[in-house]
């Protein structure tokens, strides 16, 4: 075994979570689609093929983990990976329409989440999981549900539409000729080194005045934290905040939930249109809808604030990182918005203000490595006790919002061929986070997805699978009624 680096203070966050149990498998997923007659070659060697071709391109796929259990991880490397370990076929599933496939793929999508891999030590903790579906009119097309499933340690969110990017680059290149990869589930693994950490690709400048706040409050008797205005926290609070129940753990209750919302091409042209004339980005746009989304199913006693946390890609000030790259570069950004008696799916002038509000401050937090929280985790010594530590405590936030925005996959669309048909992206249950994870991603001039996940039990209301629904209704309906002039 091969040692290779350190683990970083993020990938150190992410390896503790991962080893309590505390947070599961990330997925990015989506539709693939193969035109014309069916591959000649079984379906687990054209797969194979492909993913030789990621491994080849991401080295983070052939890193395992040492001393998880530890405070002090690092990457190592197998002389020789086995990709069977990474590849589970699903049997076909026949769906006689689209409401019958959505209640499938989310299904298979909350078992994903819920993963969870064993023997990280050895096994490089990602797979993919395939699905072949079934429709009675197939007309020549195969279609196949495909998640990539990896923990958090092995990239973020935009690292699976860097794996999905490489993969269908594999898939449509099986046959070539020149293709140097085979069928054995037997790799050498490759010699690249891995990326830089988040904090060696780019210096997290922390200012003394930004750091003291949460270190004072986190040793100071409450008492006297609370008459200087200190808090243990880098997140704005609230006395009057909806975070539904004190975080919680039990590993054999632990589920994932999920409600999934789609958003046809044409609503999405004319949503990005709207937001362009009133100067305000897709993300600012969204946490208004699902401040009046959560203002509408929130009695006003429980819900006189919302306090959100958003995923922040740094990559554009990290050297030696780009978008193509498999890599854990989020930071975040915090906001308190009030509750709103807005309620109706027009959009006021208000709503455009607010939206244009929380545009400008998600570009000030994207447009420096100064004061960013993970910046703060290079100060943490004891992970272990620290995660441990907030399990039983008041949620610090409502919800997270991450959107990995939108997923191109470079090359022109063949005629016949492997394509990708629409993209999923979901959180497995977050239990020290905010109890409601809102994950976005969309394709390229195409569809876009929202997944709602929750970790079942933590949202404190009397039904959630209603409550989700509803959320999920009202923000498909505020979506839909978007008009671009």
């Amino acid at each position: 075994m091969e040692q290779l680096r350190k683990a970083g203070p993020n990938e150190r966050r992410c390896i503790v979570r991962q080893a309590l149990g505390y947070y599961r498998t990330l997925v990015v997923g989506g539709i693939y689609t193969l035109e014309g007659p069916s591959d000649d070659l079984p379906l687990r060697s054209v797969l194979t093929k492909a993913l030789k071709h990621c491994v080849a391109l991401h080295p983070i796929l052939s890193a395992c983990i040492l001393g998880e259990e530890t405070e002090a991880p690092c990457f190592a490397r197998p002389a020789i990976l086995i990709l069977d370990d990474h590849i589970e076929i699903l049997d076909a599933q026949l769906s006689r329409n689209v409401s019958e496939e959505k209640r499938l793929i989310k299904l298979v999508l909350a078992q994903t989440n819920d993963h969870v891999f064993t023997d990280c030590d050895r096994v490089p903790p990602w797979k993919i999981f395939v699905l072949p579906l079934l429709a009675e009119d197939q007309r020549g097309t195969s279609r196949y549900l495909l998640f990539f499933g990896y923990y958090h340690s092995h990239g973020d969110g935009k690292s699976g539409l860097a794996f999905h990017k490489t993969l269908i680059q594999g898939l449509r290149n099986v046959h070539r000729n020149d293709s140097p990869y085979d069928d054995d589930p037997k790799l050498t693994s490759p010699k690249t080194p891995l990326l830089p950490t988040l904090e060696m690709a780019g210096r997290l400048p922390i200012s003394w005045t930004y750091l003291l706040s949460p270190l004072l409050g986190a040793y100071l008797p409450s008492f006297i934290a609370s008459a200087l205005g200190i808090r243990a926290s880098a997140t704005p609070a609230a006395d009057d905040q909806w975070v539904g129940r004190d975080t919680f753990f039990n590993a054999h209750d632990y589920r994932t939930r999920l409600e999934i919302i789609s958003i046809d091409k044409a609503h999405v042209q004319k949503i990005l249109q709207a937001c362009r004339k009133h100067d305000v980005k897709f993300t600012g746009f969204l946490h208004q809808v699902i401040v009046q989304a959560l203002s509408k199913e929130l009695p006003e006693e429980r819900a006189g604030c919302f306090v959100s946390q958003t995923a922040v890609d740094l990559r554009s000030h990290l050297n030696g990182i780009s978008d193509d790259d498999m890599a854990l570069c989020p930071t975040a950004y915090y906001e308190l918005f009030a509750r709103t008696a807005e309620m109706s799916t027009s959009k006021s002038d208000g709503f455009w203000s607010a939206a244009r509000s929380t545009t400008k401050r998600l570009a000030q937090c994207a447009s420096t490595l100064n004061d960013q929280p993970v910046g703060l985790l290079a100060y943490l010594r004891n992970m272990y006790p620290w995660t441990r530590g907030q399990v039983g405590k008041r949620r610090e936030c409502s919800y997270e919002l991450s959107n990995i925005m939108s997923f191109n996959p470079g090359s022109p669309k063949p005629e016949k061929g492997w394509n990708i048909e629409s993209m999923i992206f979901s959180q497995p249950a977050n239990i020290t986070s905010g109890c409601l994870n809102f994950n976005i991603v969309s394709m390229y001039h195409g569809n876009l997805s929202i997944v709602i996940s929750w970790q079942g039990g933590a949202l404190d209301v009397q039904d959630e699978h209603v409550f989700a629904e509803n959320l999920g209704a009202f923000i498909a309906q505020s979506l839909g009624s978007v008009d671009e002039s």
